[in-house]
């Protein structure tokens, strides 16, 4: 039987606490903020070893990362408000609802557009953990 993980209060919110299965509302999840948008990963101490799994929110005009590609498949659904995705050196609006698929190398970076806030959710697969920096 696998054991349900503690939830505890932290700086930002609420963090699983060991390994094992929780439930987590996304705005009561430890969020974090920096130069490239506010953040929830989900995890705790112990990450998540095969997928990674967070919400982004980004500002207009503001970056999620640099432009880059990694050596995982990851895939993007925006949530809420407006972006602009850069891909392979092209430009596309995204708004919510839109589904971003990049396979392994994909080069990518998702910026904040529009009149407010967008949430991106992001999930990839944990193998190799390559970046490029074109």
């Amino acid at each position: 039987m696998v054991p349900e993980a503690r939830l505890e209060r932290e700086d930002g919110g609420l963090a699983p606490r060991g390994e094992g299965w929780f439930v987590l509302n996304a705005k009561e999840a430890r969020w974090l903020d920096g130069d490239f948008g506010a953040f929830t990963r989900f995890e705790g101490d112990a990450r998540f070893p095969q997928l990674g799994i967070n919400i982004g929110v980004l500002q207009p005009g503001q970056a999620a990362c640099m432009y880059h590609g990694e050596d995982e498949q990851e895939d993007f659904l925006v949530l809420q408000g407006e972006c602009l995705l850069l891909v392979e050196g092209d430009e596309r609006p995204l708004k919510a609802w839109d589904f971003v698929h990049c396979p392994a190398w994909t080069e990518h970076v998702f910026v904040g557009a529009g009149e407010g806030p967008c949430a991106i959710l992001a999930v990839g697969t944990r193998a190799g953990g390559d970046v490029v920096y074109p």
